[in-house]
């Protein structure tokens, strides 16, 4: 079996991420390279590179080199003539009255095609703009709708932690991020504590996700009936990163205990052990009834 060697190369700034191969090239994870497809060439940034044993991947969509002196040139011109087509393409966007905002712009290497980078609250039908711009630059237009989260990658700004934002930074693609990541990691649940400059849920919450269910599995979960040295009680609070757990016994002490010491017991058998300690307390038999035979009860008959 032939095995294949690729590379993961995230396109121009903000495009997508797509495997090429990679042959006998000499280049590593992080640089730049230029890029061949069936319609030209393109380029964009190494994120990784990997051996596959089946390869579907067109012989002519491969790595051509690693970004020379003469290529980082030609592509901070292409940028800046494709910054200034946003203000045609807006106008185009006002003429056609469309709801429709431009982020960005980007040229291929070749400058066959250009790609404008737009943010709508809804759906956009832009098919006559498209032919009208097509028309006075005389490319290919591609016109992409991101959202919120894509259009803060593309601008960026600064975090509450006052860093540049990662997904401006160096995040190249996102995560899934729900509220549960936060609740493990008991971070106040208020919009302004987990909110980004995005508005959605912060990508750092992802980070440490993966250790806080590590040590989620070796701590007893709140409201669990567990034995610990001075007797056995419920778990009314539990600290992940410290490893303790705060436990209130059946005599209503409340202790502090490492999770070493603490083991988590059947809650149905330690309710009956309850129970039977506070009827030999009381005095009552530990039978469920009462025999009607017992001397008391043939007394009280007539």
């Amino acid at each position: 079996m032939t095995e294949t060697k690729v590379a993961r190369v995230r396109l121009r700034e903000f495009g997508p991420v797509e495997l090429f191969r990679l042959g006998a090239i000499d280049i590593n994870v992080g640089d730049w390279c230029v890029v061949s497809f069936d319609r030209g060439e393109d380029y964009g940034k190494i994120l990784c590179i990997e051996t596959l044993s089946e390869c579907d991947i067109s012989e002519n969509q491969h790595v051509v080199r690693e970004c020379q002196t003469k290529d980082d040139i030609h592509i901070k011109r292409n940028r800046k003539d494709a910054t200034g087509q946003i203000k045609g393409c807006q106008r185009e966007i006002i003429t056609h009255n469309l709801e429709m905002k431009i982020i960005d712009a980007e040229y291929t290497f070749d400058k066959s095609k250009i790609v404008f980078y737009f943010a709508a609250e809804e759906r956009v039908d832009f098919r006559k703009l498209v032919r009208d711009l097509a028309k006075k630059l005389k490319v290919r237009i591609e016109l992409h709708q991101v959202g919120v989260r894509d259009e803060t990658k593309i601008i960026g700004g600064i975090g509450c932690c006052g860093r540049i934002t990662c997904c401006k930074s160096w995040i190249h693609e996102f995560q899934a991020v729900n509220i549960r990541m936060a609740k493990l990691q008991q971070i106040q649940l208020h919009p302004t504590k987990l909110s980004g400059v995005c508005g959605r849920l912060k990508c750092c919450l992802a980070y440490e996700y993966k250790n806080y269910r590590e040590l989620e599995q070796t701590l007893p979960r709140k409201g669990q009936r567990v034995r610990t040295p001075e007797g056995t009680g419920d778990v009314i609070d539990a600290s992940l990163l410290k490893q303790t757990v705060t436990v209130k016994t059946d005599d209503d002490s409340i202790g502090l205990y490492p999770a070493a010491q603490v083991t988590v017991v059947s809650r149905s058998k330690a309710r009956a052990k309850v129970r039977a300690q506070k009827r030999r307390t009381k005095g009552q038999p530990g039978q469920r009834g009462r025999n009607n035979d017992s001397p008391d009860n043939q007394a009280s008959k007539p």
